[in-house]
């Protein structure tokens, strides 16, 4: 069955952060920045059913202005470019400067369901936990049934014991990512640049 993989980056960056960085001051611990591997992540999950296909990987991120916050935009940067380079769609939006995220949720949705028009996928696994994409779901599953086709969709996202939320995107199947797996898709490398 062939997979596409849409990763919601900052959305599974809070998340990891939340769920494992106890303690805030520690800022060498590998979830106080995004350091997850974008591609072992994709691999992971699609390879949970030996009957998929990882086919595409998309990667949906918004990036501040270097004016506001430097070295955020420096990481972010760094992490898209590298992905690129790989070969994984990266789709850039912005961050303004209240943190809050501009295009990226409505070019992830928009793309699950043309991708679904197309008929380019019979598994989405969308790593986020943001419930605006219930309705982009639902609106895949009405295409897909009127091509006569079912699809499965799944929304995997980072979860600890204390974590606020263990809910997942309605309409989907729900894969709680736990710290092991996490941490077994950790990504060596460090985009982040030196603080000054």
């Amino acid at each position: 069955m062939d997979t596409i993989v849409f990763v919601d980056g900052q959305n599974l960056y809070h998340l990891a952060k939340d769920a494992w960085h106890t303690n805030p001051m520690d800022r060498a611990s590998c979830y106080a920045w995004p350091s997850y591997d974008v591609e072992k992540l994709a691999s992971t999950l699609t390879a949970r059913d030996p009957g998929r296909t990882l086919t595409e990987i998309r990667f949906y991120t918004g990036v501040p202005d270097e004016s506001s916050r430097p070295f955020w935009h420096s990481f972010w940067l760094n992490k898209i470019r590298y992905l690129r380079n790989g070969g994984i769609y990266v789709y850039q939006g912005k961050v303004n400067r209240g943190g809050q995220e501009k295009g990226v949720d409505v070019s992830l949705a928009l793309d699950l369901v043309q991708a679904t028009h197309e008929r380019r996928y019979d598994v989405a696994i969308i790593v986020s936990q943001d419930s605006d994409f219930s309705p982009a779901v639902s609106l895949a599953k009405q295409i897909a049934a009127s091509q006569n086709r079912t699809l499965t969709f799944e929304s995997a996202f980072p979860v600890s014991a204390g974590s606020a939320s263990r809910r997942g995107i309605d309409g989907t199947n729900w894969v709680r990512i736990n710290r092991a797996m996490y941490d077994a898709c950790l990504d060596p490398r460090d985009y982040r640049p030196a603080r000054r």
